[in-house]
């Protein structure tokens, strides 16, 4: 994985001006990442942070508090993390929500990406309002690619390497999760969110409560949703829908369609205690599921039991990695 990887565990609360200085404290000076297009206009940016405004407000002190802790121009911080393209890059994320023979809501998540992807924090944050989470922050502040609320609502976040039309003013990608799991109870709500939400990306979300699970198919030109029928939904980087599959154009879809057929299998056909099921999935090395190559290693792993409460993270490929348990999220901090 490399030693320049951090991964940390931040147990975090306040107001959202002073969780954005802490993140920012915390945090490396921002950069770019060097794999994103060129940042777009301010125009366009601040567009960008007017939606985000409306949707979350409290996101934009957050913002505030991030770059005056690195001594950033507010403007400026917003015009870098503003993406406007996914193309010219390959993602393998994968994640299953699956409804074991008692019922139970079970979920399991690998993120893959390029090593070079150096921040890779795990954030439990009780804001003043809103619902606690934890999850996963990647490279760009106040991010979420995946994680679950008190509520039990779990979201995860898939790229789909689609036809793209030129960029409209949206919700920046990594604030989608983040504004679900904290403005969301259920997965229904969630749905209805993501339907109402201005999109600049094509994405899939798996989004899951203790009760029902739903694939949501994003592109700027159409939502479309799946829900779970029988008693697995997989979800991985391309779109299944019949009004979302002609804006994918003619990209190659095999390995995607390769990994969801895999785990749909792994699942319906394995045994033995649910955990140990959903590890062995995730560990796959025949699809595969479970990546080591430069440009595609999985960088941390889920398994979530939503009914039971209870959340654990392997910071690695799953198949050499343990898993941790975290609290969770709006229940006492073990640090006081």
């Amino acid at each position: 994985m490399g030693s320049h990887a951090s991964y940390r565990f931040l147990d975090l609360a306040g107001s959202p001006r002073e969780v954005g200085e802490v993140l920012g404290r915390l945090s490396p000076p921002f950069r770019r990442p060097p794999w994103w297009p060129p940042a777009p206009d301010r125009e366009f940016a601040e567009a960008c942070r007017r939606l985000v405004g409306r949707w979350h407000p409290s996101l934009l002190e957050e913002y505030e508090g991030y770059a005056a802790a690195q001594g950033l121009d507010p403007a400026s911080l917003w015009q870098q993390v503003c993406r406007t393209s996914l193309r010219a890059r390959s993602f393998a994320c994968s994640a299953v929500a699956w409804r074991d023979r008692e019922g139970r809501m079970w979920i399991g998540r690998n993120y893959d990406f390029m090593p070079i992807q150096r921040i890779r924090d795990l954030v439990r944050l009780r804001p003043p309002e809103g619902f606690a989470s934890i999850g996963m922050m990647g490279s760009v502040p106040g991010g979420r690619y995946d994680g679950v609320n008190e509520a039990g609502l779990f979201v995860s976040l898939h790229a789909v390497m689609a036809d793209e039309p030129p960029p409209r003013p949206g919700i920046p990608f990594h604030l989608i999760p983040r504004i679900l799991l904290e403005r969301c109870r259920s997965a229904e709500e969630a749905v209805e969110a993501l339907l109402r939400m201005p999109h600049i990306l094509p994405l899939n979300f798996l989004v899951a409560d203790p009760r029902c699970g739903y694939a949501v198919e994003v592109h700027p030109m159409a939502v479309a949703v799946r829900e779970l029928q029988g008693d697995v939904l997989a979800v991985t980087n391309h779109y299944e829908h019949h009004r979302t599959r002609p804006l994918q154009g003619r990209r190659d879809l095999r390995f995607s369609m390769r990994r969801k057929e895999r785990l749909e299998r792994w699942i319906e056909a394995g045994g033995g205690e649910p955990r140990e099921r959903l590890r062995e999935a995730l560990s796959d090395h025949e699809a595969p599921l479970c990546g080591h190559r430069p440009g595609f290693t999985t960088l941390w792993s889920a398994i979530a039991a939503l009914h039971g409460r209870s959340i654990e993270y392997a910071f690695g490929p799953p198949c050499r990695t343990p898993f941790c348990s975290f609290p969770w999220p709006g229940d006492p901090s073990p640090h006081g």
